[in-house]
C-alpha cells in the first residue's frame, strides 16, 4: 500500500512538471545537483510541491534526458532535517534503472531543508542519499543541493 501511495504521488508530481511550464526568468533562479555516483548531475527541470492536506513536500528534478530524475519526497513544510525512511523516501531513476530509499531496509540519507519560505514559495537545501533497486544494488547521491525552486501549494 504503502509502495502505491508513492508511485501515485510521483505519477501527480510528473503531471505537474509536464502540465505547467514557467517563464525562463523564474527558472534562471533556481538549481537543483548533485553527485550521482561520483559524478556531477544537474537537473534541467525542477518541480516542488506541497500537499496542505498530507503535509508532504515533494520535489521532483529531471535531467536532460528522459530517463534521469532524482524525486525527494518528506512529511512537512519546515526548515530542519528529515530524514529517509517510512514516509521520507527518495529516488533516482537514471539509464532507466530506479534507485530508491523505500526498497532498503536500512535507509540513509536525509534532505535538510535550509529554506521553506511559503510567502514567496520557494525552498532551498542539500541531501544525500544511499538507494537500492529491486535486486538490492546500491547507488550513491551525495552533495545533493537545491536552491531557490519554486513551490507549489496545493
Amino acid at each position: 500500500m504503502k509502495k502505491s501511495f508513492y508511485f501515485i504521488m510521483l505519477a501527480s508530481v510528473m503531471a505537474l512538471t509536464f502540465g505547467c511550464k514557467k517563464d525562463d526568468a523564474d527558472s534562471a533562479k533556481a538549481s537543483f545537483s548533485a553527485k550521482v555516483e561520483g559524478t556531477v548531475w544537474a537537473a534541467a527541470n525542477i518541480t516542488a510541491m506541497y500537499q496542505t492536506g498530507s503535509n508532504a513536500t515533494s520535489i521532483t528534478t529531471f535531467g536532460t534526458m528522459p530517463s534521469e530524475q532524482i524525486t525527494l519526497h518528506f512529511i512537512g513544510s519546515e526548515t530542519g532535517t528529515y530524514t529517509f525512511g517510512d514516509l521520507n523516501l527518495a529516488s533516482a531513476v537514471i539509464g532507466g534503472n530506479t534507485f530508491t530509499t523505500m526498497f532498503s531496509d536500512n535507509p540513509t540519507g536525509a534532505i535538510v531543508i535550509t529554506k521553506y519560505d511559503m510567502t514567496n514559495k520557494k525552498i532551498s537545501g542539500t541531501f544525500t542519499f544511499s538507494g537500492d533497486n529491486m535486486d538490492g544494488d546500491v547507488f550513491e547521491v551525495t552533495e545533493g543541493k537545491f536552491e531557490n525552486v519554486d513551490l507549489v501549494v496545493m
